[in-house]
């Protein structure tokens, strides 16, 4: 089944909405899903940040809906905000998964995307579930989006330039 999942954003979420759809979509670029649903989760606790769980068959409750055939809950902070990036990360007891660096939320949500995109795609082919092949195919597609040129520029504007362009010329 190709296509774009179904993406449901928490409205718990302070954040751009479809910016965060779009990065969920492309996310999945590459693997079936036509017939997942990504449900964008805001975290209850501080340590559910940025993580994420794929359901090889939805779950007894919560009612995906018709042509449903797997569930992805993508789980973020409430608050989307560029602090402390870039921010490097491997995949928790797995010494073979890759470090990713990444610069944003947005890239962080990219990733997230597309290593639970990769269990999505592990479970329609019947193949083992790897986080670490999860990690690794998250981290070729970030490399494709970022060569792609999707996310602006981000300059960090050090406080002596924010006192140079309040000067008059």
């Amino acid at each position: 089944m190709e296509g774009s999942p179904t993406v449901r954003v928490d409205p718990g979420i302070r954040a751009d909405r479809s910016a965060v759809r779009a990065l969920v979509v492309a996310g999945f670029e590459g693997v079936a899903a036509g017939d997942v649903q990504v449900r964008v989760e805001r975290g209850r606790r501080r340590g559910d940040a940025f993580t994420g769980r794929a359901y090889p068959e939805p779950p007894g409750r919560g009612g995906a809906g018709a042509g449903i055939r797997y569930v992805v809950r993508l789980v973020l902070p409430g608050r989307l905000v560029n602090r402390g990036y870039p921010k490097s990360y491997r995949y928790v007891r797995r010494k073979t998964a890759p470090w990713i660096t990444v610069g944003s939320w947005r890239e962080r949500l990219l990733a997230l995307a597309a290593h639970e995109a990769w269990h999505v795609h592990q479970f329609r082919h019947g193949l083992r579930r790897s986080e670490v092949a999860a990690e690794r195919w998250a981290e070729r597609l970030l490399g494709d989006w970022r060569g792609h040129g999707v996310e602006p520029p981000r300059r960090k504007v050090h406080r002596r330039d924010r006192q140079d362009a309040s000067r008059p010329g």
